[in-house]
């Protein structure tokens, strides 16, 4: 074991926390310039070692404590850590930390940070080898100098501590006052023995007039006997007789007490069902109120459901006749649209004819025209070219415009040609938009009605989750007026609880549970009543059994407590008692089995968790519970059991009686139950309605979710309504296109035809031309073409009456085409369209779907009405019945308080009635025990006194008695206690003797251990300074090589033990009543020279060396852990200082016994040995220490000693 490390904070110079490194086990050096704090680190460890600074009062705490410069310290402390791991210390760790705190009113000592007595440190201590009587493991420079100077008788003293034969002066300086204060008594017993012989002598001279005195005393005392026991049998007869009245009295009150508590619980009962009554009325006439709205706001409800469900019928009536009317209409119209699109089409095919007849004949008169006017054109030219050529050339000039003519037509025709194709495609695209725009019709159809059923099914959901919800919100709305009655209830006991308990108890549990809930402690369990039931019947009984201990705080263990209590204390918080469950050790107890039932142990019936009976069985583990008072009484002087009744009657172990009437209504278990059982009742409602919460909750969402599809659902059904209408427009809109664009294309087809007519003319008129081209030129015309020419003009002549003809019956038959036209585009198909909006708009199967919707609607709405009639109804009957039911309860609460007040009464009479039985019956008791104590008084009695005077009447015995007294009289002057007294003073002076005796023996034995003490005294003197001399030979020859030593015992004479006696007579401290053996111990060394010297012949270095030789001889017969030497080696030689290095580096490393040095020095001779070193450093009066190199240290101390040479230079 070593010192490991050392921490010091606020210790003298050491202010801020100091954490040295850690020790090395071997030799540890410390240096430092004077004033740097290494005394102050020594004293730090001696403080917390307890070796000095052992009892400190508050002004040597207050010169501890760091002063300086900044804030004043208010606490230090000081902690050392071992290395335990040989296990030297009694603790199975391998590091123990001890510190020791002070303050201005604190001095503690802390092992691994738990508290620890001073005491207990000082045992810790010396379980690990620190030995009070060889103080030197601590070895400071003073201690060396006061060894050098040491007288013989000194060193004595110092092997006798060391011996430890303090202990056995001690016991002899005790056994010897035991003596003195033996022979002080014996001397007092002999003169109190002279003393009694002389008062024997003068009362044996008494005794013979004494004993007539006794004979007629006998005659007295006999007469007095029978006449106190014939007044005792009599006082005892009438006792019996007043306890059968007391008995009967106390029956009948206990019946009127019986009946007075029945009619108080029925009042009691009864009050508290009207209070529930009232408020149950209250809550049904509110009820019935917010039912009346309810079912007025239903009827209101009901009445717009059926108008709007007779709105939809005649809706979907109108809907239906217009449907119907519009079938109808589109029916005949239909008919009448196909005869004339059928007409229409007669009429186009005979304009068709007469187009192409007309256009036939147009072709004809104009070819027969070209033809004519070619011949015209020809028989022209004939005379105007001259030649072939001229013509040629100009035909050619003619064919060349009509080709670009023809040309332009081409062009014209074409564009046409492409424009009709156009507008046929056009017509075709038209055709499959408004084939796609009659499916969108269809199927937007189809989809309103689909999302008319759903929003119906939405409606009709929601509805159901509302009349859900209604019902849920009225049941939650009487669960929360349940949970609010019960919370009250439980309240109004929990009040009656801590009303029935003393003021400062309340407040102190109440700060207890706060504190417990605030700080979350766990361990504490309750207060007892809170932790056990039993019986309503057993109430009063446990009630007074326990009182109030009823409400101790059961917990777990004593720390529980303690935090608890530091609390209270601290906050002033009340008072409250506590039953740790640790401690609570509860006897065994015998409970008596002869009784039968009717002796019952409280224990036996009352129920409570394992865990909690030794508290139970603390309180009322000696309790019994008995039939009646006679039972209780039995038990009671039979047992050390406590009893009790069910009324409350008690009957302590001790022999005390108590009872009487116990209020039920302050029943504080009773209350107890109460708050229980409300609480019960209060978490299964409140769980009840946290569960109907849940599910308004759930219900309130799945009604949002409803509410919020019905919205989707109606935006998606106007959606496509609006798209519905929007598609219906497009679709009319695509049939007029169509329309136009057939009509337009109709004009193309004839624009194109001629087109084709003219460019058929154009190409016959080249082609005629190229045909005279290049033929033979002449005057004329020929023969056959001037046939052709006559019969062209009436041909054409003919043919244009035919066209006219012909035009005119093709106008008619357009002009009846353009009027069926007319009437198919501006009448019957606008007609039919305005008939199909309008059947489209008569939607019957959504009206229909809405109307079964409104009508289911409106069935809800009507059972709603009937349930909340019902629910009307159902209030009102319970409205009456409470009503009723409340008039029944007051007349009858009435009736019980006038019960209440008679009973009252009676029970005050029967009380007093009892009282005075009670008082009568004290008087007797108490006459009875007078005269019991007289009988008692009387003394030893003759044989005959019993019934030698028991036949006399009380006349007679009080005249016997009269005379005795006179014959008594002529005795007065005899001592009465004469006989006593010789007895008495008989027996003291036989006492004494055998005090005497013993105080002899007692003596002898005194003796004889002081003569051991001594022989023992002088063996560990002798033992002791065997191994001191043996080890100061050994060391003496290893710190100085070739030289001697040795301790010689001087013997004491007679002439010092003369001086020595008389010393001790005056006081001195060497006082004893037996010769001393030896007189001192003187020291002999030689330092090589070969003669022997004393220590008064030394230089200061040697005498520095034999007494740190001592010291080392000293500390081998008790070795230490560890030791501590402040500049041992200052007053050493130098060849000395290496020697003593030397010696404790094999100290340091010896493998049986290794030892821990921490050394101060000066000198580098110990620094070359050290193992670890720390230097010391002070800054603005603060001390710091740290560890340094072996070459800083020595050179520290090279600097030291030049500077004090220098200052020696200086000071010469």
């Amino acid at each position: 074991m070593h010192i490991k490390q050392v921490i010091i904070e606020g210790f003298k110079s050491y202010k801020d926390q100091t954490v040295l490194d850690p020790f090395s086990p071997k030799i540890n050096t410390v240096v430092g310039a004077n004033g740097s704090g290494k005394s102050n680190f020594f004293h730090a460890i001696r403080f917390v070692l307890n070796d000095i600074f052992t009892i400190l009062r508050q002004e040597e705490r207050q010169k501890l404590l760091h002063e300086g410069a900044g804030h004043q310290v208010h606490s230090a402390y000081v902690e050392i850590v071992f290395d335990n791991s040989d296990g030297r210390f009694p603790v199975d760790k391998e590091e123990v930390g001890l510190r020791r705190s002070i303050g201005m009113k604190k001095d503690e000592y802390h092992l691994d940070k738990k508290h620890i007595t001073k005491s207990e440190i000082q045992n810790f201590l010396e379980s690990a080898g620190f030995s009070k009587a060889n103080p030197y493991n601590v070895v400071q420079q003073g201690k060396v100098m006061a060894m050098t100077t040491m007288k013989e008788h000194e060193r004595l003293d110092l092997l006798k501590e060391i011996g430890g034969t303090k202990v056995y002066e001690e016991r002899r300086k005790e056994s010897l006052k035991v003596m003195d204060e033996t022979s002080g008594r014996r001397r007092q017993i002999v003169e109190l023995v002279e003393q009694l012989e002389e008062k024997l002598a003068e009362l044996d001279k008494e005794r013979a007039e004494l004993a007539k005195y006794q004979q007629v005393d006998k005659q007295r005392r006999s007469l007095e006997y029978t006449i106190y026991d014939k007044e005792v049998t009599d006082t005892r007869t009438k006792l019996e007789q007043l306890e059968e009245q007391r008995q009967r009295e106390s029956e009948k009150a206990s019946k009127v007490h019986e009946e007075l508590r029945e009619a108080h619980a029925q009042l009691k009962r009864i009050e508290r069902e009207v209070k529930q009554l009232v408020g149950e009325q209250t809550d049904l006439s509110k009820q019935r109120a917010a039912v009346a709205e309810e079912k007025d706001a239903a009827v209101r409800k009901r009445a717009k459901a059926e108008l709007d469900v007779k709105d939809l019928e005649e809706c979907v009536k109108d809907d239906a006749k217009t449907r119907a009317q519009c079938r109808k209409d589109l029916d005949a119209l239909a008919k009448e649209v196909a005869a004339q699109e059928a007409q229409l089409a007669a009429v186009k095919a005979a304009l068709e004819e007469k187009e192409q007849a007309e256009g036939a004949l147009a072709a004809n008169i104009a070819k027969a025209k070209r033809r004519l006017q070619a011949l015209y054109q020809k028989q022209g030219r004939s005379s105007q070219f001259g030649s072939a050529a001229e013509r040629d050339a100009w035909i050619a000039k003619e064919v060349k415009q009509a080709e670009e003519t023809l040309a332009k037509k081409e062009a014209s025709l074409k564009t046409l040609q492409e424009q009709a194709s156009l507008a046929n495609a056009q017509i075709m695209e038209l055709s499959q938009e408004i084939g796609d725009r009659e499916s969108q019709m269809k199927e937007r159809e189809e989809s309103i009605k689909r999302c008319d059923r759903e929003y119906a099914e939405l409606v009709a959901r929601r509805d159901q989750k509302a009349n859900e919800r209604k019902e849920l919100w009225r049941a939650e709305n009487e669960n929360e007026k349940k949970v609010g009655q019960l919370r009250e209830e439980r309240n109004r006991y929990e009040r009656h609880l801590n009303g029935a308990t003393a003021r400062d108890i309340d407040r102190g549990l109440n700060n207890v549970k706060a504190f417990v809930s605030s700080h979350k402690i766990e361990g504490v369990f309750g207060v007892l009543i809170e932790l056990f039931t039993c019986g309503d019947h057993l109430h009063t009984a446990v009630e007074v059994t326990a009182g109030n201990s009823l409400f101790h705080v059961v917990v777990d263990n004593d720390e529980t407590v303690n935090k608890i209590v530091a609390h209270l204390n601290k906050t002033k918080g009340g008072r409250a008692t506590f039953m740790p469950l640790n401690r609570l050790r509860p006897g065994h107890t015998d409970y008596p089995t002869e009784y039968g039932e009717d002796v019952v142990p409280m224990m036996n019936v009352l129920r409570c968790k394992d865990r909690f009976k030794p508290a139970l069985q603390q309180i009322f583990g000696k309790t019994v519970i008995c039939k009646d008072m006679d039972v209780a009484s039995k038990v009671a002087h039979s047992t050390q059991l406590n009893c009790v009744t069910l009324d409350g009657d008690q009957f302590s172990k001790k022999g005390t009686l108590t009872g009487g009437y116990h209020d039920d209504r302050r029943s504080k278990m009773d209350a107890m139950k109460g708050v229980r059982d409300k609480g019960k009742e209060w978490e299964a409602a409140k769980k009840e309605l946290d569960k109907q919460k849940a599910q308004l909750a759930t219900i309130d969402q799945e009604v949002g979710v409803l509410l919020g599809e019905i919205t989707k659902m109606e935006a998606k059904r106007a959606h496509l309504r609006d798209g519905t209408d929007q598609v219906r427009t497009e679709l009319l809109t695509l049939q007029r296109q169509e329309a136009t664009c057939r009509s337009q294309l109709e004009q193309k087809e004839r624009r194109v035809k001629e087109a084709q007519a003219s460019l058929e003319l154009v190409r016959g008129n080249i082609n005629e031309l190229k045909a005279e081209l290049g033929s033979e030129h002449m005057a004329q015309l020929s023969a056959e073409e001037r046939a052709e020419l006559q019969q062209l003009n009436p041909d054409l002549k003919r043919m244009e009456e035919e066209v006219v003809a012909c035009r005119t019956a093709r106008m008619e038959v357009q002009a009846e085409q353009t009027e069926l036209d007319t009437l198919l585009s501006s009448n019957l198909l606008k007609r039919r369209q305005e008939l199909e909006e309008q059947l489209a708009k008569a939607d019957v199967e959504a009206d229909s779907a809405t109307l079964e919707a409104r009508r289911a609607e409106a069935s809800t709405v009507q059972a709603e009405v009937a349930k909340v009639a019902e629910r009307k109804r159902e209030l009102d009957a319970q409205l009456e019945e409470a009503t009723k039911k409340l008039k029944e309860l007051k007349a009858e609460q009435e009736k019980l308080k006038e019960i209440e007040d008679n009973e009252g009464q009676h029970v005050e009479d029967e009380a007093k009635v009892l009282e005075q039985l009670m008082a009568k019956r004290a008087q007797l008791q108490q006459k009875k025990a007078d005269l019991e104590k007289k009988i008692r008084e009387l003394g030893s009695l003759p044989a005959d006194a019993f019934e030698k005077y028991r036949e006399h009447s009380l006349k007679e015995l009080h005249k016997l008695l009269q005379k005795c007294n006179g014959q008594l009289k002529k005795y007065s002057h005899v001592n009465q206690k004469a006989l006593d007294q010789y007895v008495n003073f008989t027996e003291q002076r036989e006492e004494l003797a055998r005090r005497q005796a013993e105080n002899l023996r007692a003596e002898e034995k005194i003796k004889q251990l002081i003569e051991t003490l001594d022989l023992r005294k002088d063996e560990a003197i002798e033992r002791t300074f065997k191994q001191v001399a043996k080890n100061f030979r050994e060391i003496f020859a290893e710190l100085a090589p070739g030289g001697r030593a040795e301790l010689v015992m001087v013997k004491q004479t007679p002439q010092d033990a003369a001086e020595e006696e008389e010393e001790g007579e005056e006081g001195g401290p060497r006082g004893g009543h037996v010769m001393e053996k030896y007189a001192g111990v003187k020291v002999r060394v030689s330092f090589g020279s070969g003669d022997t010297m004393s220590m008064k012949q030394l230089s200061g270095g040697q005498k520095t060396l034999v007494a740190l030789a001592l010291i080392f001889a000293i500390q081998r017969c008790d070795p230490a852990p560890f030791y501590l030497f402040d500049e041992i080696d200052a007053a050493l030689d130098p060849q000395y200082r290496t020697t003593v290095a030397k010696m404790l580096a094999r100290q340091a490393n010896d493998v049986v016994a290794p030892a821990q040095f921490i050394i101060t020095t000066f000198h580098p001779q110990i620094i070359d040995h050290t193992n670890q070193v720390y230097g010391t450093s002070t800054s603005n009066r603060v001390s710091r220490i740290d560890t340094i190199t072996k070459e800083d240290a020595l050179e520290f101390i090279n600097s030291e000693e030049n500077r004090q040479k220098a200052e020696a230079n200086n000071a010469a």
